[in-house]
């Protein structure tokens, strides 16, 4: 059981955000011009539906996340995915591929930053996550809003924590300096 545990900032989120959207945005032009332009009545049908699919999604999103404030919906990662499904029945496999991982970098992305502090070690948030163990260690500071993970090695992380993440500053530096004195 973790003594604590609380979320840091991901402050590139509203980046992600906007590259999905404009990757979405582009697929959506692409698929209304192919609809347009090809004379293949499946072709045609298909892109048609995706086009719909992905202006639906978008105007979800676009509604959860204006008007009600809510910024963690699912609809630009499932946009992503019929993105791949899409090119995958229109025969680009090699399309398709690309935007699946596109989509899964994009979750990834996208996911909570939760650091969890136990007596023996630290998880941090990392691809993969990474478990530091307290001898690793010189310093682990919260001061301010402000996590600070000093290395032995001379490595240094900082990271802001969320403003929704209530931390006793004073008890979570005492219980580090403990850890790092035994």
């Amino acid at each position: 059981m973790p003594r604590f545990r609380f979320l840091l900032k991901n402050e590139k989120l509203k980046q992600y955000h906007q590259i999905a959207f404009y990757i979405i945005f582009i697929n959506l032009l692409a698929f209304v011009y192919i609809a347009i332009a090809t004379t293949q009545k499946d072709i045609r049908i298909s892109s048609i539906i995706t086009a719909v699919i992905l202006t639906g999604a978008l105007a979800i999103d676009y509604f959860l996340e204006k008007l009600k404030n809510n910024e963690d919906t699912p609809y630009k990662l499932l946009a992503e995915y019929i993105i791949a499904l899409a090119w995958f029945k229109a025969g680009f496999w090699w399309l398709a591929l690309i935007f699946f991982i596109l989509g899964m970098l994009y979750l990834g992305a996208k996911r909570k930053l939760l650091v969890s502090i136990f007596t023996d070690k630290i998880l941090y948030p990392s691809l993969p996550q990474k478990h530091i163990s307290w001898p690793e260690l010189n310093a682990i500071i919260l001061k301010d809003g402000l996590l600070t993970i000093d290395f032995k090695n001379n490595k240094l992380i900082q990271q802001a924590i969320d403003e929704n993440s209530p931390v006793n500053e004073q008890e979570f530096n005492e219980f580090c300096r403990q850890q790092l004195n035994k």
